[in-house]
């Protein structure tokens, strides 16, 4: 996973597509939300990784600072979060849903 320290205009480059940096994180961070959470998805598994991957989503935020041609950026780290909430929003309902619908065809 090399992406957040590779040059900016190497990785616009890759894209044809230029889509809004903002919902890029916010997908991204989205995927990572819904792998992790089917390693582990127990109540107390997910609350683990929230805050894991949000740690995570500051702290790539951060190293970017130091590295060249790139720079951190809040707004990223808050698109980073919005991704992982999203997830854990749909996902939660996803889950309500379910138990609903198995309750009700009992």
């Amino acid at each position: 996973m090399l992406y957040p320290v590779m040059p900016n205009d190497y990785i616009s480059s890759l894209y044809p597509v230029d889509l809004n940096d903002k919902v890029e994180h916010a997908a991204v961070f989205f995927i990572l939300s819904l792998l992790l959470n089917r390693a582990s998805a127990t109540t107390g598994h997910r609350l683990r990784n929230v805050i894991a991957l949000s740690a995570f989503g500051i702290v790539i935020e951060l190293i970017q600072h130091f590295i060249p041609h790139r720079s951190a950026s809040l707004n990223d780290a808050l698109a980073n979060i919005a991704g992982i909430l999203l997830f854990q929003l749909l996902f939660s309902i996803y889950l309500y849903l379910s138990k609903r619908k198995r309750i009700t065809a009992q």
